[in-house]
């Protein structure tokens, strides 16, 4: 088995900024707030001191890097050798290289067994007669041998249906692992833990703290390295996804955007104002637009986009 390395949501918010404050479209608040995330914390100030590293200080990039070229090589491995050549060099080229592929970001999943890029969603079929169906932007590593049936979450969200076998089967994750024998069951990453819903018979959650809890069908389970909390659920929203459905009820803004992301070729940025607004409803995941002009039509928001790949979600009220 592959080793696991999970990517670092510091780094992944680093690039995000930079993209940002490179793209010719951030305002002075957008720079305090970057400020204020950045020195709040030692390890989000390192992160981005070897970013600037690489393509230099904030200041002196904000207005002369083209806005495009910057995200494509922070964003797009495939494209990114001919913008360093013609801007930074060779040397800057490897520099990169080192930070975005290494990495693993936004593709920690490159050297994962099976992955799903933005917007793909896809049916898989293990030798055990188990299947896992996996959302947009979710990495796999796979194990099954003569005495483990093992699936390593690195990102994203599957739904596992486990066939009985002699052979226990888990899904690890960063913050504690699933183990069942046989079940249907919903995990994905969120920022700062897993969600967890039991679809069909029974899982035992064991985080890596060492606390344990079994959950059952019809029930939910929030859990990070040190915390097991229940959650309530629908199965009928937890599989909706699978149709290209977004369906929550008195569910946070800032939830649903997040959903849309992995759905979106566009960088959404929700403004923290309003992150916090509750939404009910159900949302098309393969036409991201229509989806936010729904929520614009519904809720107190308004949708600014700009350059064809920055999307901007604010509060409408003046």
């Amino acid at each position: 088995m592959k080793p696991t390395q999970y990517p670092d949501p510091a780094l992944q918010e680093a690039i995000k900024w930079m993209v940002l404050l490179r793209s010719g479209e951030a305002t002075k608040d957008d720079y305090q707030q970057y400020k204020r995330w950045r020195y709040a914390d030692a390890h989000h100030d390192a992160i981005c001191a070897k970013i600037e590293a690489t393509l230099g200080k904030i200041d002196s990039l904000t207005h002369t890097m083209p806005s495009e070229n910057v995200r494509q090589t922070l964003l797009a491995p495939s494209s990114r050798r001919k913008f360093i050549y013609n801007t930074l060099g060779i040397a800057a080229m490897a520099m990169i290289s080192g930070l975005v592929v290494n990495q693993k970001y936004p593709v920690p999943y490159l050297l994962s067994d099976i992955h799903t890029d933005t917007a793909q969603r896809r049916h898989i079929e293990l030798g055990d007669g188990s299947t896992l169906d996996m959302n947009a932007r979710t990495a796999l590593n796979i194990t099954l041998n003569d005495t483990l049936r093992n699936v390593d979450l690195r990102t994203g969200g599957i739904i596992v249906s486990v066939v009985n076998d002699t052979r226990p089967f888990s899904v690890n994750t960063g913050m504690g692992r699933v183990l069942t024998e046989k079940a249907r069951f919903h995990v994905r990453q969120e920022d700062g833990g897993i969600h967890l819903a039991v679809l069909e018979s029974v899982v035992k959650v064991t985080i890596r703290r060492g606390d344990s809890q079994w959950v059952e069908a019809g029930h939910g389970l929030w859990f990070n390295q040190d915390t097991l909390m229940p959650v309530a659920i629908s199965p009928d929203a937890e599989t909706a996804w699978i149709q290209g459905r977004l369906e929550v009820k008195d569910t946070p803004l800032s939830s649903v955007i997040a959903s849309l992301k992995n759905y979106s070729s566009a960088i959404i940025r929700l403004d923290p104002a309003v992150a916090n607004l509750r939404v009910s409803g159900n949302f098309p995941l393969d036409d991201v637009p229509y989806a936010l002009d729904a929520l614009a039509q519904t809720m107190p928001i308004a949708i600014t986009r700009t350059t064809g790949y920055w999307i901007h979600v604010t509060s409408s009220v003046a």
